[in-house]
C-alpha cells in the first residue's frame, strides 16, 4: 500500500477558487468513544495534541513552550470544542483550557497562535485564544484570503455547517520571518507554502530542528490513540493551485536538504503535519510526496477512484459546489495513488 495519496479537485494548469476538503473520512473502529483530545511530548519543548472530532478530521495541534516568559506557541487550534467527539463520560473542553490543564506553565501563562492555514479544522479553537489576548499569526502571502469578510467561505466553516470563529490577526508573517515575543527571537521561522490554500504556511523550529507543514503534505495512514484508523489523501481543494503546490513542496525539500547538510543522522530535521504524520524524517517524507507529485505530472499514477460531486462531504452540499470545476479530463475529483 502506498504511503501517500493525492486528491485533486483543481485543473493542473489553472488557479481556481471555491471550496473543497477531505472527501474520504476516517475508517473508524468506534465512532462514539474517546476523549476530546490526546496529548504526547514529541521533543524537549513541544507537545502534539490530536483532537477527536465529529467530522473525523482528527487535526494535529502543536504546542511549543517557553517557560522563561512563560509562553506557549500553539500551531493551529483544531475544530473547536463544539465539534469534539466526546462521549462515555468525557466532556468537551476548549483547547486553551486543555493546554492549561494538561501541559501547564508556572506563572501567568501567555499564548501565541500560529495558523498553518485557515481551514475550519485548524482554526476552530481560535476564538478562545483571541479573547484571552493571545497574539495570532498568519501568512502574509494573501491577506485577502483570510480577511473577516471572506473567512466563513474560505475556512469552509459555511460548507461544513460550523460556526466561524471571531478573531483578528496581529501579525501577517513574511517569508522567512523570525517570530518574536516581547522583542525576543523565539527561534521560529515562517515559510510561505501556498498550494493547499493561498495562506498555507510552514513553521521551522531551528532549536529542535523540526518543521511543521500544516496540510501541505502528510502520509496517508495512522492509527489514532483512541483506536480510529485515519486514511486520507493529501488534498488540493478548489481553493488550491497545482503550480504553487508543486513549487512549495519543492522549496520545502530544498530548505530541509540545505539545513541537513553536514548534520549527524540523529540531528536531521523532523517533520510534523496537520494530520496523520508527526516526528518523521523531513527529507524522506517530503521526497516521498514529491516523487508521487512528479509521477502524477508524468501520467504514471493510476486513478483509483472517481467520486461524483454529490458524494463529496458534507452530505453532497460541498460536492455540488465542486461539480464542473474539477480536473478537465474527467469532470470529477480524482484520487491518485502509487
Amino acid at each position: 500500500m502506498s504511503q501517500y495519496t493525492i486528491l485533486l479537485t483543481v485543473t493542473l494548469a489553472a488557479t481556481t477558487s471555491g471550496c473543497g476538503h477531505h472527501l474520504y473520512k476516517a475508517q473508524s473502529t468506534d465512532t462514539v468513544s474517546g476523549p476530546p483530545f490526546s496529548v504526547e511530548k514529541i521533543n524537549e519543548s513541544t507537545h502534539l495534541i490530536i483532537q477527536n472530532d465529529k467530522d473525523f478530521e482528527f487535526p494535529y495541534i502543536y504546542v511549543k513552550q517557553y517557560p522563561e516568559f512563560p509562553l506557549s506557541v500553539v500551531i493551529d487550534t483544531g475544530c473547536g470544542s463544539q465539534n469534539s467527539k466526546a462521549t462515555k463520560g468525557d466532556t468537551t473542553i476548549e483547547l486553551k483550557d486543555f493546554i492549561e490543564q494538561n501541559i501547564p506553565l508556572e506563572g501567568d501563562h501567555h499564548f501565541m497562535v500560529v495558523s498553518s492555514h485557515c481551514h475550519f479544522d485548524h482554526i476552530g479553537g481560535m476564538e478562545a485564544f483571541y479573547r484571552s489576548g493571545a497574539s495570532i499569526v498568519a501568512s502574509g502571502f494573501n491577506k485577502s484570503f483570510v480577511a473577516p469578510e471572506n473567512l466563513a467561505a474560505n475556512s469552509l466553516c459555511d460548507a461544513f455547517g460550523t460556526v466561524t470563529p471571531k478573531y483578528t490577526y496581529d501579525v501577517f508573517a513574511t517569508q522567512n520571518e523570525r517570530l518574536r515575543y516581547q522583542g525576543v527571537d523565539l527561534g521560529l521561522m515562517t515559510l510561505h507554502t501556498p498550494g493547499h490554500t493561498p495562506d498555507s504556511m510552514a513553521i521551522y523550529d531551528e532549536d529542535e530542528r523540526w518543521i511543521f507543514t500544516g496540510d501541505t503534505l502528510y502520509k496517508r495512514l495512522v492509527r489514532l490513540p483512541w483506536g480510529d484508523i485515519q486514511d486520507v489523501p493529501i488534498v488540493l481543494p478548489l481553493q488550491g493551485n497545482w503550480k504553487d503546490f508543486v513549487a512549495s513542496v519543492t522549496e520545502l525539500l530544498d530548505f530541509v536538504n540545505k539545513h541537513d547538510q553536514g548534520a549527524a543522522p540523529e540531528k536531521r530535521i523532523r517533520l510534523s503535519a496537520g494530520h496523520t504524520t508527526s516526528g518523521e524524517l523531513a527529507g524522506q517524507t517530503i521526497q516521498g510526496a514529491l516523487d508521487l507529485i512528479q509521477r502524477v505530472q508524468r501520467d504514471e499514477v493510476p486513478i483509483i477512484a472517481k467520486v461524483s460531486g454529490d458524494e463529496v462531504t458534507p452530505g453532497g452540499t460541498l460536492g455540488k459546489r465542486m461539480t464542473g470545476r474539477t480536473l478537465e479530463r474527467s469532470g470529477t475529483p480524482l484520487t491518485f495513488c502509487t
